[in-house]
């Protein structure tokens, strides 16, 4: 009896979890690149986290809280939600989407429903329902590849940095050094465009960077930065992607470089508290996995052309990385605080190699992606 009851039990815990692992499956026509689409169940109901329909559907979203409205753009067409409403405007017609939408945690969700649009009322050339599953197809896959990269080389003006305790060497000038030898390898061997977050030696706020890179529609984002610490032996190479940090060297390195915000005015510290600014956060969750990867591919490439020590791929919560629409990290090069890397920091041929792993991370990732679509 006691085994039945338990056969039973077991039977109705994985019913239940199926009502909440229930998801589409995602094609796209004319490339192999595939994804998921999770449905989540809210109070017996179905619903789509409404940024999941923007990264599969390669959209845009903007929330604007005073009229207390989502805007979503897919297909180059706009969308207007209402916080908890039961309707969507598109075009000049309102759509019931027979539940209201949900705010849990900061995340808007949908009714399921709104797929159903998608395919039947909105965009019945592009979105096709087949059992369970969703297929989209792209006029074109030219605008999904990679075409546009923001290189970001850390501090500037009056924010120097780390400075070497033996040499007296500003971080901001070799990072400097390093992003436009990365720029100029980018440029001389594929068709992207490079664009740097300051070309000199000039303050930039760490909101502004990021924020450059989404007026760009970049489609990456990479901050190059020379690592400090207070032990003077502490060497290697280390690349971080946006997440909460893991381990006490990498909350030492957050600090650090999140320390650079005392150099900006009251109104620009207090949006990285913002609400909005939490959103942004919450919105670049979509390209952790492309970060990951990503850094991984730039970690290795850094200790085989610098022989540095491997510090890892690490994560954390740099402001820098906060609201960057696209996969995005922080590589740290070398460390300045020690005598033998900042001697090499110094030279030439150390910010060549430098410049080229991380050029060649980005040729890696490219072809890669480009290749799935």
């Amino acid at each position: 009896m006691k085994h039945k009851l338990l056969i039973i039990l077991l039977i109705i815990i994985f019913s239940s979890l199926a009502l909440y692992a229930k998801e589409y499956a995602v094609s796209y026509l004319n490339s192999t690149r595939k994804d998921h689409l999770p449905i989540h169940k809210i109070d017996g109901k179905n619903y789509v986290n409404i940024y999941d329909i923007e990264r599969t559907f390669d959209g845009s979203i903007e929330v604007d809280q005073i009229t207390q409205t989502v805007e979503l753009k897919i297909f180059d067409q706009l969308m207007t939600f209402s916080f908890f409403n039961n309707w969507v405007h598109f075009g000049k017609t309102s759509y019931n989407l027979h539940n209201d939408i949900e705010i849990i945690d900061g995340f808007f969700y949908v009714p399921e429903y709104f797929i159903n649009l998608c395919a039947n009322k909105f965009f019945p050339d592009a979105v096709i329902l087949d059992n369970g599953s969703i297929i989209v197809h792209f006029a074109s896959m030219e605008k999904y590849l990679i075409k546009t990269i923001v290189l970001d080389p850390g501090h500037g003006g009056k924010d120097s940095g780390a400075v070497g305790r033996h040499f007296g060497t500003y971080e901001k000038d070799i990072v400097l050094k390093i992003t436009k030898k990365v720029k100029a390898l980018l440029e001389q061997n594929l068709d992207v465009k490079v664009l740097l977050t300051r070309s000199d030696d000039r303050f930039v706020s760490l909101g502004d960077r990021t924020e450059f890179a989404n007026e760009q529609h970049a489609d990456i984002f990479v901050s190059i930065h020379c690592n400090a610490a207070y032990n003077t032996k502490a060497n290697g190479s280390e690349v971080y992607y946006l997440s909460t940090a893991q381990t006490h060297e990498a909350r030492a390195v957050e600090a650090m470089e999140n320390e650079v915000i005392k150099f900006e005015d009251p109104e620009s510290i207090k949006r990285y508290k913002d609400l909005d600014f939490i959103l942004y956060d919450m919105r670049q969750t979509e390209y952790l996995n492309e970060s990951s990867e990503l850094s991984d591919m730039c970690q290795k490439e850094l200790t085989r052309n610098l022989g540095t020590k491997d510090n890892g791929v690490r994560q954390a919560n740099f402001y820098v990385l906060r609201g960057a629409f696209m996969p995005a990290i922080l590589v740290e090069v070398a460390y300045l605080s020690n005598k033998n890397e900042e001697k090499k920091l110094r030279t030439d041929d150390f910010q060549n190699r430098a410049a080229k792993a991380i050029y060649v991370s980005l040729k890696q990732f490219k072809e890669k992606y480009d290749k799935m679509n």
